[in-house]
């Protein structure tokens, strides 16, 4: 059946798989059924409603809107709290973790040591993540955020009301319960991938493992030409069972739509200005084929690169969104001239600034997108320090797409703008010019 194809890499060894599954089994007869914790069984975690009274007034009322890494955004909020409640964070935490593929086991077990902490010690069962994760999450992991409190939600609701997990979890409005105990500025997410995985999980033989929704739409045009938003997990199973079998993995189909695959960082570089250029004595043969070769092929898959991300974003680029934002930010008086030039707008530093830091515009939903274009013919590409000063303005609106050998793959750009940003003080004390990034294309290194 479906459960034994996970979109990872491993994603045809049943018995790998099998245990991974097993995994979420053991958490929920845990946490589900025994309403215990997974770290420690003598922790009552709903004999009363203190968990989901304070979850609600740290996490959603105290919204932290900072430019923290969540971990520490979540430390923030759960200072001083019960042990039962750091208990109740942290199951919450292990289960938004547990099925991510792209993320290493490391900072998985270290963020549940932390949210744990005084009360972290080393005989707890299940602090630690060794299994590979279900479903590559991509740039969907930047909505932490929305999907920890949607699996908080449906944590509430099932635990109080023990309906049917799935008639719960495809209704669950999230931005109106968080509009309920806050005021504040939430973004309406409702297509999160909590909501795909946790259907996966409670019932494998039915739903898939992705978390992608537009993974989903594009799986069924391309079996049945047609698609309804609404009845997505419905179709794919029908596909199922009248075309392919269960045999096969349809996330296949994903990689060939034009579904981008995913960059990973591994390393930052910052890079000081050179004060001037050195004199060297020793030649070089710049007619050396290879050497010619090499930047050759550098300089055609720069001037290609940006061609390439335009073919693939454009036809999802709502132009009626992008001249309004566009109107709202450079005036409506100006708006028959943006209608005019939409399509030089859309390649905005080629034709308007070319140190803009991004090359392209596009939409999601209701906004404007940032996309900056980086090309490589080898695992390195490099950020200005303003590039990423306007990344972690707009880290919600900011996308980077790497192209090599005209495959597009999505950076995950937060773990970059975090760092620098915590080390910015020290770092503007340097002579940075530049930040290389390392970067590697295959989620098998994930451990």
């Amino acid at each position: 059946m479906a459960r034994f194809l996970l979109t990872n890499d491993k994603m045809f060894d049943t018995k790998h798989n099998n245990l991974v599954y097993d995994e979420f089994l053991k958490f929920k007869e845990d946490f589900f059924e025994k309403g215990v914790s997974f770290f420690n069984p003598n922790i009552k975690l709903f004999d009363t409603n203190e968990v989901f009274e304070e979850f609600e007034k740290r996490i959603i009322k105290n919204y932290d809107d900072s430019k923290l890494k969540s971990v520490s955004k979540y430390l923030k909020q759960l200072k001083n709290s019960s042990e039962k409640v750091r208990h109740f964070f942290a199951c919450i935490a292990w289960l938004y973790n547990y099925p991510i593929h792209d993320k290493k086991n490391s900072t998985k077990t270290f963020e549940i040591k932390e949210y744990l902490g005084e009360y972290y010690h080393e005989d707890l069962e299940n602090t630690v993540f060794k299994c590979s994760g279900i479903a590559s999450y991509g740039l969907l992991s930047q909505y932490i955020y929305y999907d920890i409190n949607f699996i908080y939600f449906f944590t509430k609701q099932y635990i109080t009301s023990k309906n049917n997990p799935h008639d719960i979890i495809n209704n669950l409005d999230l931005y109106t319960l968080m509009k309920k105990i806050s005021n504040e500025d939430f973004k309406n997410m409702q297509k999160l991938s909590s909501r795909h995985m946790l259907n996966y999980l409670f019932n494998p033989d039915i739903f898939e493992p992705i978390v992608d929704t537009s993974c989903k739409e594009n799986i069924v045009k391309h079996y049945l030409n047609k698609v309804n938003k609404n009845t997505l997990d419905e179709d794919i199973l029908s596909i199922r069972k009248n075309q392919t079998g269960f045999d096969i993995s349809l996330f296949d189909i994903c990689k060939k739509s034009g579904i981008s695959k995913t960059a990973y960082v591994v390393d930052l570089d910052f890079e000081q200005k050179k004060e001037d250029f050195t004199v060297s004595l020793s030649s070089k043969n710049y007619k050396d084929d290879d050497l010619l070769n090499k930047y050759k092929k550098q300089i055609e898959n720069g001037l290609n690169a940006e061609l390439v991300v335009y073919n693939e974003i454009i036809k999802d680029i709502d132009k009626k969104v992008l001249a309004n934002e566009l109107g709202k930010k450079l005036g409506f008086e100006k708006f028959s001239e943006i209608n005019n030039k939409l399509e030089q707008l859309i390649h905005y530093s080629k034709n308007f600034d070319k140190y803009a830091p991004f090359d392209l515009i596009s939409t999601r939903g209701q906004e404007l997108v940032y996309i900056e274009v980086k090309s490589t013919t080898g695992n390195e590409i490099y950020f200005s320090k303003s590039e990423l000063e306007f990344a972690y303005d707009h880290i919600e609106n900011y996308v980077v797409k790497v192209v090599k050998d005209n495959e597009i793959y999505d950076l995950l750009l937060n773990d970059i703008v975090f760092e620098y940003f915590e080390l910015k003080k020290q770092i503007d004390s340097w002579l940075i010019d530049t930040i290389r990034v390392k970067i590697d294309f295959s989620s098998s290194t994930i451990n």
